[in-house]
């Protein structure tokens, strides 16, 4: 006997349509963030651009708008202060995916990592994802199913990536946490809770700390120098790369997805110990 048939599938179209769906991105006036809200804004959702920097936020929103010609808004975020988060959260009221982009780093051997430095790390890095996610969902409406929480980590939730990052790796340790834990929690209410772990970027951020001087014990020139040479792909990672990624956790394409650490590397973490070899 034939099995009955089962509902008709979606058109891949129709599975990338984010019209009607409410996006806020942190830390999207520049770099991976503004890449991410890009995409969303392309495929129709309406996207919120969040920053620390309340002028670059509203200038990137304008951005999108000329450019997609769809609804989007601008606010300043700093994502560790918790008045703020909820104000912000209050003011757009429902959201359907929150990307929790916004984080700092900086080099320091442990001998020179002050205490204020390490703080100054895990406070936005971990507290301010922690917030923000928090708020998401003690907001969320009654339509909690297809809501998503990305979280932007780094291949440092995987692993340490060079000398000089204890204070950034650990923050990101505790990223990885997060992702899981929340996402134990939420998906009983249909929300997916993922990380996107992003290698080696040229985003304004990074060449800022490669410009910026050259820290005791730290070569970061030379941390830097042949990193697209020792990848598999045989390159860095794009912004674009890391907002497709996002893009599709937010799809209904990943509506199997929850509770993991993604990769968005070029293969550098699957490097073999002794190096890559042709």
């Amino acid at each position: 006997m034939a099995a009955p048939p089962g509902p008709a599938l979606p058109p891949i179209a129709s599975l990338l349509d984010l019209s009607g769906r409410t996006a806020l991105v942190t830390g999207a006036a520049q770099g991976f963030g503004f890449a991410i809200a890009r995409r969303l804004a392309e495929a129709g959702a309406r996207v919120i651009v969040t920053d620390v920097n309340a002028d670059k936020a509203a200038d990137a929103a304008a951005r999108l708008a000329t450019e997609f010609g769809g609804s989007t808004d601008s606010a300043r975020l700093d994502i560790s202060d918790e008045a703020e988060v909820r104000a912000v959260f209050a003011r757009f009221g429902d959201v359907d995916f929150l990307v929790n982009n916004a984080g700092v780093f900086s080099n320091f051997t442990i001998e020179n990592l002050t205490v204020e430095e390490f703080d100054r790390i895990q406070r936005v890095n971990v507290r301010g994802v922690f917030l923000c996610s928090k708020e998401f969902a003690r907001t969320m409406g009654d339509r909690t199913a297809g809501k998503v929480i990305v979280n932007i980590a780094s291949v440092d939730a995987l692993g340490p990536s060079c000398p000089g990052q204890v204070h950034y790796t650990s923050s990101k340790h505790a990223v990885a946490g997060l992702t899981k834990g929340f996402s134990v929690e939420l998906a009983p209410k249909g929300v997916r809770v993922c990380s996107i772990c992003p290698g080696a970027a040229l985003t304004e951020g990074a060449i800022a700390l490669i410009t910026g001087g050259t820290p005791a014990g730290i070569d970061i020139a030379a941390q830097w120098d042949g990193i697209a040479a020792r990848t598999p792909s045989r390159r860095l990672v794009t912004v674009d790369d890391v907002a497709l990624g996002v893009l599709f956790l937010v799809s209904p394409m990943a509506a199997g997805i929850t509770g993991t650490l993604i990769p968005v590397d070029g293969g550098i973490t699957s490097q073999p110990w002794e190096g890559y070899v042709e």
